[in-house]
């Protein structure tokens, strides 16, 4: 009996506990909820939760990539969608409600998953995606590929295609039924196989019905290029397939009036004949022109009949055949295109940067700062002064004005040595200041260092050429006798950057010192000792 008192004291201290616990963690889940209002409201005051839904919209269709016509995204599409769908509940309310994210048809897609794609975009138009990918795990059999085509190729899908890029196997489905089909919407098309062997005939894209189309893109498979016209397009690429004769290439391009973007990579040589003329073609609205890996005889007709006003982008890399003499057949064509010349000096601006490499019997010249310029020249020695006067006239109009400012360059292996660098050294000037050197090749650098190093006099001042020059790579120990010589004649009467010394009456304006030397192998070289490395560093200036 003495013992119940205390019972029921304990039983009644351990209700209040209890109720005490149970009303902490009723604070605790109102407190919760108040933060998570409070960091809503917070949220929504933040710029990113301010902007229209429209803007966001078209934020994530950038994001995404959901306009680009192209092959099969790494993230899949899908999985992308769903990352950005889980930031917030505002933005997976946003993502629910917009057709044209789900607009999006990978092959990467499980079949089971896509029709519910297909049910979410509702009547948006259709972005096609199927490529040949062996490092997705949905493309590791042949027969999803041909399911998933073949779900997306119903008629009632087909009237909403808006781009397609399909890049398959010829044997995966019948893909040249598919591409002879009309497309009422489709503006965007590429069709490539990842192989040669196209098994099917020539194309007849679209069924003839071309002249909608806004992007086409074709690599490796052959067109009836006689059924197609092209007036309403902006950007055409091909690979590997044309028309088999210049004159119907420049016919159709003559009939592009919009073209804004042009591309041609790896054509064989046309059917021309020998005496054959070309009618002048103005494509006005032509920003990009990018010629690769092409028979001389496919372009030059091209080079020397278009007309443009200014191109934002220009790239010719010649296709490498030593054995036909292909380079000297391009080089000795360049004093016919020098109308292009004022296309390309508009869209240099004044402190364009180029790279000039040189090595493996071409020139190969980038601009960079603004427009992409890049000319990649197979050329023999006897022709290497040819293209870099030809350079000269395409990137500058007055050699001493040039629009050039900084140089990178690069001397690679089997460069034709220095007869061939002597050759190019007088034209050079329009290339503006070296400021980084980059050395395979030891006899043209033996050149190049004594080039550098010759004090240029006028009148009472000295001065050297490519003062600024800041940054040296050389592969080799056998260039570091080279090198010393180089520091002692171009830096060693020198007491820091940009000094100016007197000489008797002559005004010496030293170069800048180094600030990055790279010799490779120094390691093993017995003659680099501690004494040595330290008096290299003090004629080149160069801590690092």
């Amino acid at each position: 009996p003495g013992v119940e008192p205390h019972q029921r004291l304990l039983d009644d201290a351990h209700n209040k506990v209890t109720a005490m616990e149970l009303t902490l963690e009723e604070i605790r889940n109102e407190l919760g909820s108040q933060i998570v209002a409070a960091r809503r409201k917070r949220n929504l005051l933040l710029p990113i939760f301010r902007l229209p839904p429209e803007l966001l919209m078209n934020i994530f269709h950038a994001a995404l990539g959901s306009h680009l016509t192209c092959g099969i995204t790494n993230p899949p599409y899908l999985d992308r969608l769903k990352t950005l769908a889980s930031v917030c509940s505002p933005w997976l309310a946003l993502v629910r409600s917009t057709p044209s994210l789900w607009a999006v048809l990978e092959s990467s897609c499980s079949i089971t998953f896509l029709p519910i794609l297909i049910r979410n975009s509702k009547s948006a138009l259709l972005n096609i995606r199927s490529g040949w990918d062996l490092w997705t795990h949905a493309h590791r059999n042949k027969e999803h590929r041909r399911q998933f085509l073949q779900t997306i190729s119903d008629p009632g899908l087909t009237e909403r295609w808006s781009s397609v890029y399909i890049d398959l196997p010829h044997d995966t489905v019948p893909i040249k039924e598919l591409m002879e089909r009309s497309f009422p919407n489709l503006r965007s098309i590429y069709f490539g196989q990842a192989h040669w062997g196209w098994q099917h005939g020539p194309v007849k894209l679209l069924g003839g019905d071309t002249s909608r189309l806004r992007e086409l893109r074709i690599t490796r498979i052959p067109l009836q290029w006689d059924a197609i016209t092209l007036t309403g397009i902006r950007l055409l690429d091909l690979t590997g397939e044309a028309p088999n004769s210049s004159a119907k290439l420049l016919g159709l391009l003559a009939a592009s009036p919009s073209l804004e973007s042009l591309t041609l990579t790896g054509l064989p040589a046309p059917f021309n004949s020998g005496q054959e003329k070309f009618d002048v073609i103005s494509l006005l609205q032509l920003r990009e022109l990018v010629l690769i890996g092409n028979e001389a005889g496919s372009i030059i007709p091209l080079l020397q009949s278009i007309r443009v006003s200014t191109l934002a982008k220009f790239r010719i890399i010649t296709q490498r055949q030593y054995n036909n003499g292909y380079g000297d057949e391009f080089v000795s064509a360049l004093a016919t295109i020098e109308h292009l010349n004022s296309a390309l000096q508009s869209t240099l601006c004044p402190a364009t940067n180029f790279h000039l490499a040189l090595g493996g019997e071409s020139i190969k010249c980038i601009a960079s700062c603004g427009p992409e310029v890049c000319f990649e020249v197979d050329s023999t020695e006897t022709k290497s002064a040819e293209v870099f006067n030809w350079m000269a006239k395409a990137i500058t109009p007055d050699f001493e004005e040039s629009l050039i400012r900084d140089t990178k360059l690069t001397l690679n292996a089997n460069w034709g040595g220095d007869k061939a660098v002597v050759a190019v050294l007088p034209v050079m000037k329009w290339l503006g200041d070296i400021t980084e050197l980059v050395f395979h090749e030891a006899r043209a650098s033996f050149v190049v260092f004594g080039w550098l190093s010759q004090r240029l006099v006028e009148g009472n001042e000295v001065r050297w050429r490519s003062p600024r020059l800041h940054k040296l790579s050389i592969f080799g120990t056998e260039y570091l006798s080279l090198v010393r010589r180089f520091a002692e004649e171009r830096y060693g009467g020198s007491r820091g950057n940009g000094t100016v010394t007197e000489e008797g009456d002559l005004t010496v304006y030293w170069p800048d010192h180094l600030e990055y030397v790279d010799i490779s192998g120094l390691s093993s070289d017995k003659n680099m000792n501690m004494h040595a490395e330290c008096e290299l560093r003090r004629l080149l200036g160069c801590d690092e």
